[in-house]
């Protein structure tokens, strides 16, 4: 017909566009329930893509933070629970709390203020919780935490009526007060009071001056006392004489002139005078300055001829290693972001030592004689006992006793810093980088803290059915 179209080559007709009359499309219409609220029409899409990304990573990373601070609360909460009930035990009214010993130093190449952030985040909520008490022994450079605790084992010995040229006064402190609870009648603590070593590089002090405090001698040595004048005198010269020595006054008024050793009383020399004195005052009522750290005692290589004291008992305090993980440097920030969204890992681990040092159950340490192929801390401890500035050719690395104390928390020397090893002397004893050297009649006498599961289960009971017990008298 002559109104029908061709149809097209292709057996298709081409796509007709849709009519557009030229308006905007209209908005979708509002929920009425928002509409009465007077909240406008928004128009719900998702964002760009740099928004996309930026509360992407934002959004991951407040999640990991705070996943990880909650189960770490909840691990801390755990052990603080299980150790709950020992704060509840009675105790007599004549007997005195156990104490702990806390020995804590600043970490390589920083200062003492993490360490102990570390012991108040970690530590010292399972001891609250447990009851107990503790002082602290604490270090801020190298050898600080080892001369105090010799010096500390020392004067034990001196009390326990040891041979001395210096006896430990009656005025002091420590003596007054034992004297005192004597005579009321106060006792100490029937168990094992223990310590706590928080740190390798505090471990490492703490093993050395348990050897020199009951190995060592308990006076000061000649060459300790000479060392220690060197220190205070470190360009050699001998001190000169202060201007208020009457014997230097004295002669050089025998040496000046008639006319000018007369002393003309002026009113502006009396007020100079004057002045002096007063200035001087203050300086009279500062505290003395803390003594220097005094060289050891006795060398790692003297320990198998030094005789033991009468006062050393068959078995030493126990006591508990903490790990304390510290890495600085730019580089190192992957592993610092890995350890930080994984503190509750830190305090799994550092909760258990401290819950098994509350719960005061100790073993000896464990050793391996013979060969180190066979011994079960080989990967920990490979290297040899003597310090690689002291020469011992008398055994070899591969025939010697291999003991626990020398693994434990070995791996945290790999995160200090290289200004440690940088800055050693070679002719100079180092405990931080020599190897520990320990022997047979101390280490078999050390005790280490473990952990019973029992204990912890029991634990877990008494404070579930306690509180059980509160909410059934709340109830009520």
């Amino acid at each position: 017909m002559a109104d029908e179209k061709p149809a097209s080559a292709g057996g298709s007709e081409p796509p007709v566009a849709p009519k557009t009359d030229g308006a905007p499309k209209a908005a979708p219409k509002q929920n009425p329930f928002f509409k009465m609220m007077g909240m406008p029409n928004f128009r719900f899409k998702l964002p760009s893509r740099n928004w996309m990304i930026f509360w992407t990573i934002v959004g991951s990373w407040s999640a990991a933070v705070y996943y990880d601070r909650r189960e770490k609360k909840r691990i801390q909460k755990k052990w603080a629970d299980a150790v709950a009930h020992l704060a509840r035990e009675p105790l007599p009214s004549n007997q005195m709390q156990r104490k702990l010993t806390i020995f804590l130093a600043a970490p390589p190449a920083d200062g003492l203020l993490n360490a102990r952030e570390h012991f108040h985040e970690y530590v010292r909520p399972i001891l609250v919780s447990a009851g107990l008490d503790w002082d602290a022994i604490e270090g801020r450079r190298e050898g600080d935490v080892r001369a105090a605790f010799a010096e500390w084992l020392r004067k034990r010995r001196k009390m326990a009526g040891e041979a001395t040229k210096n006896t430990v006064p009656d005025t002091e402190l420590e003596v007054m007060i034992e004297d005192m609870r004597n005579k009321l009648g106060v006792k100490e603590w029937d168990g094992p009071a223990g310590d706590i070593v928080i740190g390798r590089n505090t471990w490492k002090e703490y093993v050395r001056g348990l050897h020199e405090g009951w190995l060592g001698p308990v006076d000061m040595p000649e060459e300790v006392e000479k060392a220690l004048e060197e220190q205070s005198r470190p360009d050699g010269k001998p001190d000169e004489q202060k201007m208020g020595d009457p014997s230097s006054s004295a002669k050089t008024e025998d040496t000046l002139p008639a006319e000018e050793s007369t002393v003309v009383h002026d009113s502006e020399q009396m007020r100079s005078i004057d002045e002096k004195k007063a200035e001087e005052k203050p300086k009279e009522d500062e505290k003395p300055k803390k003594p220097k750290q005094p060289p050891p005692f006795i060398s790692t290589s003297a320990y198998s001829s030094a005789p033991l004291p009468p006062s050393l008992p068959s078995e030493l305090g126990p006591s508990a290693v903490i790990v304390f993980p510290h890495l600085l440097g730019f580089f190192n920030t992957p592993i610092r972001i890995y350890r930080y969204l994984n503190k509750r890992k830190l305090a799994d681990e550092i909760g258990r030592e401290v819950a098994a040092a509350c719960f005061a159950r100790y073993r000896p340490f464990e050793h391996s004689s013979g060969s180190m192929a066979t011994s079960p801390f080989v990967e920990d401890s490979a290297s040899p006992t003597a310090a690689p500035h002291q020469e011992d050719k008398s055994s070899e690395p591969g025939d010697r006793d291999v003991w626990e104390q020398e693994s434990l928390l070995k791996k945290e020397e790999l995160d200090w810093h290289k200004s440690v090893r940088k800055d050693r002397d070679p002719n100079k004893e180092s405990v931080w980088n020599d190897d520990m050297v320990l022997d047979p009649r101390i280490a078999g006498r050390m005790r280490r803290f473990y952990l019973d599961e029992a204990d912890v289960e029991r634990g877990l009971a008494l404070v579930n059915a306690h509180k059980r017990e509160a909410e059934e008298d709340v109830s009520w």
